[in-house]
């Protein structure tokens, strides 16, 4: 009982501190929700929601407050008020309708209440808020997958993971490199710089040591080749 005297006193003196640091006041609540009265974790959520509220947050009091609705919804799931449980899961959906812990928190308490074609829509509608892949909502496709599992239904727990593999690949395929050339077209660019290489002439010129001749000797791709001038070929044939 000390304990919790002590941490209750310590999350009480944080929430004074700063009245609207949420997950203060959620800490707070779970813990008057595990070791003390479902009443004063209520008080307590309420106060934290009042608190915390954002401007134009409506009646949820915006993403701020998600946390505390959904804290405040298994409170009520585990007090057998389902119906208030629903309420406190649907204000912390529209406070954030991205919340993967009210999601989860929902559909469990639909599952075990047998209500799973409830629990698929919530799932439904949870998966349709996230336009691509991310943590929370491969997190979520999992926690789908995981009820049908338990719920003895296999094939459907075997089309969640299809699904869910489906759009991770989907997604996949439609990102581009910031870079439009890909790696194909680099290696067919540097094998064209390759060849275009071999293609160039080596050039190397010295002197014959021949003055009559006045000629020029050079490589050209590993062979020796001359070149004399049309002035030097006229004396060549004079000679003859």
């Amino acid at each position: 009982l000390y304990p919790f005297i002590l941490f209750s006193s310590r999350l009480r003196k944080g929430t004074s501190v700063d009245k609207r640091h949420a997950p203060v006041w959620q800490a707070w609540g779970v813990l008057e929700t595990r070791y003390s009265t479902a009443k004063l974790a209520r008080d307590v959520f309420q106060q934290g929601i009042w608190a915390c509220a954002q401007p134009g947050g409506g009646q949820s009091g915006g993403r701020r407050c998600a946390r505390l609705w959904q804290a405040w919804g298994v409170l009520e799931a585990r007090e057998g008020d389902h119906a208030a449980a629903r309420r406190c899961f649907s204000r912390a959906l529209d406070a954030d309708n991205r919340n993967v812990a009210s999601l989860t928190a929902w559909t469990l308490m639909e599952a075990e209440l047998g209500n799973f074609a409830d629990a698929r829509s919530i799932f439904e509608r949870g998966l349709r808020m996230f336009r691509g892949q991310s943590a929370d909502k491969t997190a979520l496709w999992r926690a789908y997958e995981v009820m049908e599992e338990r719920a003895g239904n296999t094939m459907e727990a075997q089309r969640v993971f299809q699904r869910s593999m489906g759009e991770a690949m989907a997604d996949s395929d439609e990102i581009t490199p910031e870079n439009p050339s890909t790696e194909a077209e680099d290696l067919l660019t540097a094998s064209k710089l390759k060849l275009s290489k071999k293609r160039e002439v080596e050039v190397s010129r010295w002197d014959t040591g021949s003055n009559e001749l006045d000629s020029e000797v050079w490589m050209n791709n590993g062979s020796i080749e001359g070149k004399v001038p049309a002035s030097t070929m006229k004396k060549l044939k004079n000679r003859r």
